[in-house]
Order: structure tokens, then sequence, then C-alpha cells
């Protein structure tokens, strides 16, 4: 259960720039850890601050996956939603947070954790264009981590289709952690032609040694990870190559709507 309680608006930061601030309230259970809920109250709070602030545009976006469990999907939601709106959350700071105990008629006493937020929200500029879109799929959307070895532990091969001549940008999101998968050091970018798919890496570029693979976390038997491909078609500053969901945010706004198109897919990680 979460409510929204208040929201703010204050002196923006910069040109196109709104912060706001943002009130959330997240009832503990007994499946969520205080950092679970300390995420939740921090993720809900980017996208009602962009709801607020720039709205959401409704467009079309890709979520594909093989798995059976909707666990993947559901768990990434939040930051499918995030990442596909008119505004873009670009900052966040902690203003309070409290622990509190609420008494519920018929259902005794709960607990809840309350914080606000300070949200910077930078807006898109440009116009969308339909006819621009990106598909992102997974041969394999079930991966399993079975050594310190990398070379033990499966890979993640990307199959993408662009219905515009374009260039690929591909990142790897754990939780609020960013990895940027392409650009690397041994490939600077991926072309594609309209109508064409690719997989990524390149089966060559695979045979060579270069592969995507998945590491090894005992601190968690199972994760969910998301995997964002952005398809540009025209200049544009190089992205981070690690970060946090804010880092890939304030590169996306440097890129115009028009000139871009997004897809996700979820996968999961699990030990062996």
């Amino acid at each position: 259960m979460r409510h929204l309680l208040l929201l703010v608006g204050l002196a923006g930061p910069a040109l196109g720039a709104q912060t706001v601030v943002v009130e959330q309230r997240v009832l503990m259970s007994d499946a969520r850890t205080p950092a679970m809920a300390r995420r939740q109250a921090r993720e809900d709070a980017m996208a009602e601050a962009v709801r607020q602030v720039a709205g959401v545009r409704v467009r079309s976006t890709a979520i594909a996956t093989t798995t059976e469990s909707p666990r993947a999907l559901a768990s990434d939601y939040r930051s499918v939603v995030q990442l596909d709106a008119a505004g873009r959350a670009v900052d966040v700071r902690l203003v309070r947070e409290a622990w509190e105990p609420v008494a519920l008629a018929g259902t005794g006493e709960q607990l809840y954790y309350r914080a606000s937020f300070a949200v910077t929200v930078q807006r898109e500029t440009g116009e969308p264009d339909a006819g621009f879109q990106l598909q992102l799929s997974l041969p394999r959307s079930g991966l399993v981590a079975s050594s310190a070895h990398l070379r033990d532990n499966d890979e993640l091969v990307a199959v993408v289709q662009s219905t515009r001549d374009t260039r690929v940008f591909l990142f790897s999101l754990d939780g609020d952690s960013l990895i940027t998968l392409v650009p690397n050091a041994y490939v600077a970018q991926v072309e594609l032609r309209a109508g064409e798919s690719a997989e990524v890496p390149e089966p060559t570029w695979r045979a060579r040694g270069l592969r995507f693979r998945v590491t090894r976390d005992l601190a968690r038997a199972e994760r969910d990870e998301l995997l964002v491909a952005v398809a540009v078609t025209g200049a544009t500053v190089p992205p981070p190559q690690q970060g946090t969901l804010l880092d890939l945010q304030r590169w996306l706004v440097t890129v115009p709507v028009g000139q871009r198109a997004m897809a996700f897919a979820p996968y999961s990680v699990r030990l062996r």
C-alpha cells in the first residue's frame, strides 16, 4: 500500500528543470525488508514527480521475456515506467524519513516507512517519432551463475531490431546499479539497418571471446535485472560506463525524443 501525501513545487535548479518535494508512505510486511521499502518509496517518488511536472507520454514500449514467471517483469515495472516518460528524474535527495506505527481498524497496528524526497525533473526535448520503434528480446531470460569464474556462468545475448538505421546502446540495471554493456573497450558501437535484426554481442565477437556473462552474488540466491536498449539516430555524448539509474536518466535527456527509441527485457539470475 502506498500513499502520496505531499507535493510542493520548488524553484528549478537549471533551465528546463523543476524540483518538487514528494512524500511517500510504504506499508511494511514480512516479505519487505527496510532496504526494499526505502527503494520502493524512492522509485515511487521519482515516478510521481515526473508525472506531476512533465506528465506521462503514452507510447508503445516493447518488453520481451521468455520466462513463464511474471515475478521478474513485475519487479522491474517501476523502473520501466520511470524510463518511459515525458520527463526524467535527474536528481533525488532524501529530505526526511521515519518509521511510523499506524493503528488501522480491523487489522491492528501496521508499520509504515514514511519519507520525503526532493526530486529534480528535467523535461524531454523534441517530438516523438511514432515510426521509430526498437524491439529487444532475449533467447534466454533465466540465467545461472554457477561459479566465481565468469567463463562458467551463463551468457546474456540480446536480439535487437529497429525500424530506422540507427546505433544501439545496451545497458544492464540491477536495482539502482547501472552497467553499460555497449559501447565498451572492444565494441565502440552497434549499427543496425532498418528492418534487420542483430545479436549483441554478434556471433563473430562471441567466437573471439567477447561475451556478456552474469556474475555470482552469494548474498542473493536469485535476483532480477533489466536489460535496456536505446537506439539513437543523431549525434550524442557517450553514456556513463557505470553508475546508477539517475546517471542513465541524465544521459537520456541529452538525446531528443525524436532521435531515440527504447526497449526493455527483464531477466533473472540464480545461483547454482
